[in-house]
């Protein structure tokens, strides 16, 4: 054991000395702590008097690990998961060391990459401070439950893999089971919601809140630990993280006492690991599904460069769920589960939320895939059009997005039809404006592979770039009182996004004549 204490050891001294030598990542680091310590101390200055059903909060911190833990669970059924790089494969794996131990060492490094994703949670405080009197010891339990959710739902992922992989009827079985109980909580929240029309919301929170909810498999003793934080109940967090406990020793247990071999169930899940992370790396990104269902084969539409934006929503079909993605689909479920808990502040904090949603679905579209491949450098036509035509796709996936969050937002908040569609379309000015600054981030800086210092700059140039529209708005909703007022100044934001945009897309059309700045 002393051999893996040394190597974890190791490899955490060596990511220290990874940012003395890389400053870009140093800095990225600081301004990130700096941001988290700035939400902090600006949420101590709260001054309301009145607060939220501290409830609401509890049926949210459920929903959050119940769609971690599921989703983490699917997982299981394709490629598994895995704890450990190809370097633990090649090397570590065919050392004399016990696989117990080996597994041991995996587990504490999927505990501290957990802590890691789970960090952009603190950066929630400050409205959930204001509007629920949450403390920060409060902020630190739910930010421990939602680690602890990963890594228990890495664990499921790799035991659900090692039990099904060797048989279809196997893994057919467990996807129908999950999606069963998935199917039967909502047939019993919405159920509940709506039989009382006139508090959908409190009969939501109420049944979510339902005793019974509190013993659902590891998300719910996960919740139950963390309320029992929160409102100071030892015997909920007894309970809560005991029955965790007890649940990650067991199946360490299932899976080290079966007879499955526990090298080669955790090779495959490596691999196809290792390989998206490479990918990320370079610039590249891999969807090719693990079966492929031949069907209509060619584009069949467009003509010139709208070729392009053909083809990216034949490759979009694939990983469609209705008509948008799966991330899509869970921000904008995410925006309108937001909306009935804040429908009493107005529909602007829910605009303002979808925004800060969306900088994460518009970060990587299909169209900076292209620019990895020769094909559009070769095509006859105008630099510019072409850059228009391979952002398309995005800009579509903006609209459907936009449409589908805030026709049920302003149905739950009964806003008006003005407000609505000044939403729509303020959401997809933002969209454009996203678009444009990936678009200057790959003309400036598409030769570089730092990635860190790319997201850490891009999101600055964001920034600059959206305050000053921003800025008209405000002053314009002020001038102009009422909910007109907030209608015309989104509308304002919308103006300055879209001519930035067109400016900063024109100036930068000459990225499609020279290759090399894209690294091709």
């Amino acid at each position: 054991m002393k051999s893996l204490s040394y190597l974890f050891l190791t490899n955490l001294k060596n990511s220290i000395k990874q940012l003395v030598k890389h400053p870009a990542k140093l800095i990225a680091v600081l301004f990130f702590v700096a941001i988290m310590v700035m939400v902090v101390i600006t949420s101590g200055f709260n001054t309301e008097t009145e607060f939220r059903d501290i409830r609401e909060l509890y049926a949210m911190i459920l929903a959050l690990y119940g769609t971690m833990y599921i989703m983490g669970c699917m997982n299981g059924l394709h490629s598994g998961a895995s704890f450990y790089s190809m370097a633990d494969v090649n090397l570590l794996f065919a050392s004399p060391i016990s696989s117990k131990k080996i597994l041991i060492y995996g587990l504490l490094r999927q505990l501290q990459v957990s802590c890691l994703v789970g960090l952009f949670l603190i950066f929630q405080y400050g409205w959930l401070n204001n509007t629920y009197n949450l403390s920060f010891g409060g902020m630190a339990a739910i930010f421990l439950g939602y680690c602890l959710t990963v890594f228990c739902s890495s664990l499921t992922a790799m035991f659900i893999y090692s039990m099904t992989s060797s048989s279809e009827n196997k893994k057919r079985a467990v996807r129908y089971g999950i999606y069963l109980i998935v199917l039967l909580l909502a047939v019993y929240l919405l159920t509940a919601a709506f039989s009382d029309r006139q508090n959908i919301l409190g009969g939501l929170v109420t049944a979510v809140n339902a005793p019974w909810t509190s013993y659902l498999p590891v998300f719910g003793w996960l919740q139950m630990g963390v309320v029992g934080i929160i409102s100071s109940n030892f015997i909920g967090i007894a309970a809560g993280f005991g029955l965790v406990i007890l649940f990650v020793a067991a199946v360490l247990l299932l899976i080290t006492g079966t007879h499955a071999d526990f090298y080669e169930d955790v090779l495959k899940a490596t691999e196809v690991s290792y390989s998206a992370i490479t990918a990320r790396k370079e610039g590249k990104v891999q969807d090719t599904p693990m079966n492929v269902k031949v069907g209509k084969t060619g584009i069949g539409k467009g003509w010139g460069p709208s070729v392009f934006f053909h083809k990216h929503m034949l490759e979009n079909r694939r990983n469609r769920l209705f008509i948008l993605d799966r991330t899509s689909l869970i921000f904008a479920v995410t925006c309108i589960g937001f909306a009935f808990f804040m429908r009493e502040s107005g529909i602007l904090p829910i605009f303002i939320f979808s925004v800060y949603m969306q900088v994460f679905s518009t970060a990587m579209g299909r169209w900076t895939r292209e620019l990895l491949l020769p094909y559009v450098y070769l095509l006859p036509q105008s630099p510019f059009k072409k850059l228009v035509n391979i952002c398309k796709e995005v800009l579509y996936k903006a609209c459907v997005e936009a449409v589908v969050i805030f026709i049920p937002v302003g149905i739950i908040l009964q806003s008006s039809i003005p407000e609505i569609l000044s939403c729509i379309v303020a959401r997809i000015g933002f969209g454009i404006l996203f678009v444009a600054g990936n678009i200057l981030i790959e003309r400036v800086l598409g030769s570089l592979t730092n990635k860190v210092f790319i997201m850490f700059f891009y999101f600055i140039m964001i920034i600059l770039i959206a305050v000053p529209g921003v800025v008209l708005g405000v002053m314009v909703s002020i001038l102009i009182p009422g909910a007109l007022g907030v209608s015309v100044g989104l509308l304002c934001t919308f103006g300055w996004n879209l001519l930035l945009s067109g400016l900063i897309a024109f100036l930068c059309r000459d990225i499609l004549n020279y290759a090399e700045l894209n690294n091709l």
